[in-house]
C-alpha cells in the first residue's frame, strides 16, 4: 500500500490517469499510466503492459516501481523493471528513473540504465482498464478498454437492440489469443462473452471479458473426398459461398450471407435447403473450441464426442469455437425465388395462404419453402410499390432440375403473383432470395415451432396484415416449412431437433428507439393469438434477447437433450464462465448425473 505524507492532499498526489513519453537512451516511447488510490500502478504502451506500486513522498513528490511485460505484438520478448522518482508540476509530472531489461528466461539482458519520464494528467481516478491491464500481456491482437478507440465498434454488432458494456475487449488475432483471454478471465473470476457478427445477441455482456473473433479468417476448401471447408470464426457465409462455388460445391447456409458461420453452426443451422439435407450441424466434421479451462480442443464424433454433440446446438455455453471443418455439397445451381401476392383483401390473402398450406403437403423433400405475411407502413423511405400495402410472399428453394422446379411451382403461379422471380440460379446467389438486411438493425425478433395449420390459423395469420386493423407496429410473420431430413436422425448426432413441428415461425418487427415496449407487446400479442398452434418448442438458432431466461432456453431442446446439456455444462464449465448467452445452467450434483 502507498504511504501518504501528512502534508499531501489530493492535488499533490498522482492519483489518476496520465499519458506521456519515456526517453530511454536513443528511444522515445509513449505510455498511459494509472495511479490508483490503493497504491497500485498500471501501465499501457503500444507493445507492453505493466503493474506495480507507487508511494507518496513529500508534498508533490512520489515514486513508483513496476514490471513492464512485452506483449506478443512487440518485436522482442521479456520484461523490464522500472523504478522512478517523480514530482508534480500542476497537471504534469516529471520523473527520473532506472530501467533493467530481462530476457524471457529472466536473465538480465543489459545493465541498468537511466530514463526520463514526463506525463500529462488525463483524468482523475484510476483508469477503467487499471485492474485488467494484465490481460494484454499475452494477447497478439488488440486489447481494448472502455474509452479506447475502437472499443465501441468492437462491442457492436448486427442486432442493435442489445448493447454490450464489457470490462474489456480482446480482438483475437488467433486461437491462442482466445485461449489466453479465457484463462485470464477464469483466473480473475470474470465471465466470458464472445461475438463474431452479433446477429444472435442475447443479453448485455456487462462486466465480461468480451472476445471478438472477427479477425479469425482462416478459409480453405478441399474438393477431394466429396468436398470440405475449414472455416475460421470470423467468416460470414457470403465468403464461404464464394470460395466453395469455385469448386462447384456449396455449404448449407441460411437466408443471410452476412451471418457469422460459427453462431449459425452452434445454433444448429436451419438451411434454406433444409428439407432435403437437414440441419447444417449434421455436416460439421469437427470443431476447434476453447473451453473454460483455457484449453484448445479439436472435437469430433470420435474425439470428445459428448462435447462435439453439445457444441452443435448448445450455442456458446461450452466454449469459444474458433474454427470448424464442414462437409460441402455438390450443388452448382438451385431453382428458387420469390412470389408476391397482394394481401389487402383478407379473403384473397386467406385463399392464397390456404393454397400454399395445401401445396406444401404435396411437395417432395427436394422442395424447401416459406411464406411471409407482410404489412408495410405508408412511409416515404419505402419503395413506392410497398408503401401502405400488404403482401403474402412465398419463397422456394428446389434442389432438383430447373424443369421439375418450374413444374412444381406452377400451382403457386396460377394464384396470380404480382412479382415472380423463380428461376434457375447459381447456388452462390441463394441468399439473394431472402434479401435479408445487410446493415445493422433495430429490430425485435421472436420465434416458435408450430403444429400443422388449419383454417382458423389462416384467419389469424391473415388478420395481422389486414389494412383495416389498427396501424403499427407492423410484424413480418415468416413460416418456414419443415419436415423431410430435419425429422431423421443425423449421421452425427447433435442437440438440435424440430421436436416434430411442421413449421418454424420467425417474427421480425422494427423497433425504433423509444418504442421497444410497444413492439414487445405487439409481438406478445401475435404469439398469444397463435398459441393454439404453438408446440411450446423453439430452435436454438432462433433465440434472441427475449429468450435469454433459462426456462425459455429449455424450450429449444427435448427434455432429455436439455438434461444432457446441463450435465455437460457442469463438466466443461463448472464455474459458469460462459453465461452471457442463451444460458444452460450447469446440472447440480443433487439433480442427478449425466444420462
Amino acid at each position: 500500500m502507498r504511504e501518504t505524507h501528512p502534508a499531501a492532499d489530493v492535488d499533490q498526489t498522482p492519483e489518476g490517469v496520465w499519458t506521456g513519453l519515456t526517453h530511454h537512451g536513443d528511444e522515445t516511447g509513449s505510455f498511459s499510466i494509472s495511479f490508483a488510490p490503493d497504491g497500485t500502478v498500471a501501465l499501457r504502451t503500444p507493445h507492453s503492459v505493466g503493474t506495480g506500486v507507487w508511494r507518496a513522498g513529500r508534498p508533490g513528490r512520489f515514486s513508483y516501481e513496476l514490471t513492464e511485460i512485452f506483449t506478443p505484438a512487440a518485436d522482442h520478448s521479456g520484461h523490464r523493471q522500472i523504478q522512478v522518482e517523480a514530482h508534480l508540476e500542476g497537471a504534469v509530472y516529471r520523473g527520473i528513473g532506472t530501467v533493467t531489461v530481462y530476457t524471457a528466461d529472466g536473465v538480465p539482458a543489459s545493465t541498468t540504465t537511466s530514463a526520463a519520464f514526463t506525463g500529462d494528467r488525463l483524468a482523475d481516478g484510476q483508469g477503467a482498464w487499471h485492474a485488467l491491464v494484465g490481460l494484454g500481456a499475452t494477447i497478439r491482437g488488440r486489447t481494448l478498454h472502455p474509452g479506447d478507440e475502437g472499443f465501441e465498434e468492437a462491442c457492436s454488432g448486427w442486432l442493435l437492440t442489445v448493447a454490450h458494456r464489457p470490462a474489456a475487449v480482446v480482438v483475437a488475432a488467433d486461437a491462442e489469443d482466445v485461449a489466453a483471454a479465457v484463462r485470464f478471465a477464469a483466473e480473475a473470476g470474470l465471465p466470458v462473452a464472445v461475438q463474431s457478427t452479433g446477429h444472435g445477441k442475447s443479453v448485455p455482456a456487462d462486466g465480461a471479458v468480451f472476445i471478438a473473433t472477427g479477425e479469425l479468417r482462416e478459409l480453405s476448401v478441399d474438393p477431394r473426398d466429396g468436398g470440405t471447408a475449414r472455416i475460421g470464426a470470423g467468416l460470414r457465409w457470403s465468403e464461404v459461398l464464394t470460395a466453395a462455388a469455385e469448386h462447384g460445391l456449396a455449404p448449407l447456409c441460411g437466408s443471410s450471407g452476412q451471418v457469422g458461420v460459427m453462431g449459425y453452426l452452434t445454433g444448429g443451422g436451419l438451411p434454406l435447403a433444409c428439407r432435403p439435407y437437414g440441419f447444417a450441424a449434421d455436416y460439421v466434421r469437427s470443431l476447434d473450441i476453447v473451453t473454460a479451462d483455457g484449453l484448445l480442443r479439436t472435437v469430433s464424433s470420435v474425439r470428445e464426442p459428448d462435447l462435439f454433440w453439445a457444441a452443435r446446438g448448445g450455442k456458446g455455453n461450452f466454449g469459444v469455437v474458433v474454427a470448424a471443418e464442414i462437409e460441402l455439397l455438390p450443388l452448382r445451381t438451385v431453382y428458387g425465388g420469390e412470389l408476391y401476392y397482394p394481401g389487402e383483401d383478407p379473403g384473397h390473402a386467406a385463399h392464397v395462404l390456404g393454397s400454399y398450406l395445401a401445396w406444401v403437403k404435396e411437395q417432395p423433400e427436394e422442395m424447401s419453402s416459406s411464406v411471409t405475411l407482410l404489412r408495410f407502413p405508408d412511409a416515404p423511405q419505402l419503395p413506392e410499390e410497398f408503401r401502405g400495402r400488404s403482401f403474402v410472399q412465398f419463397r422456394v428453394v428446389y434442389t432438383g432440375t430447373e424443369e421439375q422446379g418450374a413444374r412444381l411451382v406452377e400451382p403457386l403461379r396460377a394464384l396470380g403473383p404480382e412479382k415472380d422471380t423463380c428461376a434457375a440460379m447459381p447456388y452462390a446467389q441463394i441468399t439473394e432470395i431472402y434479401q435479408d438486411p445487410k446493415n445493422p438493425v433495430m429490430a425485435h425478433l421472436r420465434s416458435a415451432l408450430l403444429h400443422e395449420l388449419d383454417d382458423e390459423a389462416v384467419r389469424e395469420l391473415v388478420s395481422f396484415i389486414d389494412p383495416s386493423a389498427p396501424g403499427g407496429p407492423f410484424p413480418g410473420v415468416e413460416l418456414r416449412h419443415l419436415g423431410g431430413a430435419l425429422n431423421r436422425r443425423p449421421g452425427r448426432p447433435h442437440a438440435v431437433s424440430t421436436q416434430g413441428a411442421a413449421f418454424h415461425l420467425w417474427l421480425r418487427m422494427p423497433a425504433p428507439a423509444g418504442q421497444a415496449d410497444v413492439v414487445r407487446k405487439a409481438a406478445d400479442e401475435v404469439l398469444e393469438r397463435l398459441g393454439p398452434w404453438d408446440t411450446g418448442a423453439m430452435l436454438p438458432g432462433f433465440m434472441f434477447d427475449h429468450d435469454s431466461a433459462p426456462e425459455r432456453v429449455s424450450r429449444a431442446y427435448t427434455e432429455a437433450a436439455h438434461r444432457r446439456l446441463a450435465a455437460l455444462k457442469a463438466e466443461y464449465d463448472p464455474k459458469h464462465l460462459f453465461r452471457f448467452n442463451h444460458n444452460i445452467l450447469p446440472l447440480s450434483e443433487d439433480e442427478g448425473t449425466r444420462p
